[in-house]
């Protein structure tokens, strides 16, 4: 749903959305990658990007999926008609696969389908359909003032920490600690600048992109209150 209203709209410098769908869904059990299983007759992945596209001031939407999955993704978009959409292989793992979807915006190495690139990067998981123009644009516009910008849930359950021998060692208090969720949103330049300078073991084992912002360009990211449907399926 958008809001509707032309204040929700950020300013109207370019800004692009980054879906990482590379994942093989190995939690959930299906012999089919969750972003692909269909849900009342449409795949999961076309409801989040249908999302993105009903955003006028969205530029470019950028799915990134495993190289099996190339053909299954450009399908989907030709079958519900989405628009505004390119697909682009991904990596063994998430930050590889994010960093494949930014580099269409700068790298030479994807010269052939450069595009034009934006203020502000979007990056949201395409297995989070339940994502409105409000909190988007929340994200973008702290972003444009602080760099980086992620949407935060309150911990539901406490955060325990197991030690070697399988017994309690500690637990987190609740109240200081939050559940880091998407949209998360960056300028450009500080999000590329930082998968640039990062490390195989970054790239390999890292899944939080707001850290990579604070750890390389020293960008600490306004954290934004988010709603209680941006889960993960």
């Amino acid at each position: 749903r958008s809001s509707g209203s032309p204040s929700a709209s950020p300013a109207v410098a370019p800004v692009a959305a980054v879906l990482p769908a590379g994942g093989s869904g190995e939690r959930l059990g299906s012999a089919t990658p969750k972003q692909f299983c269909a849900l009342q007759g449409r795949p999961l992945v076309s409801y989040t990007v249908r999302a993105m596209e009903r955003i006028g001031w969205i530029s470019n939407i950028i799915v990134v999926v495993s190289p099996e999955n190339i053909e299954t993704m450009k399908s989907i978009i030709e079958k519900y008609g989405h628009k505004r959409v390119m697909v682009v292989k991904g990596g063994i793992t998430r930050h590889r696969s994010i960093f494949n979807g930014l580099k269409v915006f700068a790298d030479n190495e994807f010269s052939n389908h450069l595009l034009q690139k934006p203020e502000v990067v979007i990056i949201h998981d395409a297995v989070r359909p339940f994502v409105e123009e409000d909190i988007l644009s929340k994200v973008v516009m702290a972003a444009k003032e602080h760099g980086a910008a992620g949407a935060i849930c309150p911990l539901v359950s406490t955060v325990i920490a197991s030690g070697a021998d399988g017994c309690l060692d500690h637990s987190l208090e609740r109240a200081r600690y939050r559940a880091s969720e998407m949209p998360q949103a960056f300028l450009f330049d500080t999000i590329y600048e930082a998968y640039r300078q990062c490390t195989d073991y970054d790239l390999d084992y890292g899944t939080e992109c707001l850290h990579l912002a604070l750890k390389y360009c020293k960008t600490n990211a306004k954290l934004v209150e988010g709603t209680a449907d941006l889960w993960k399926v």
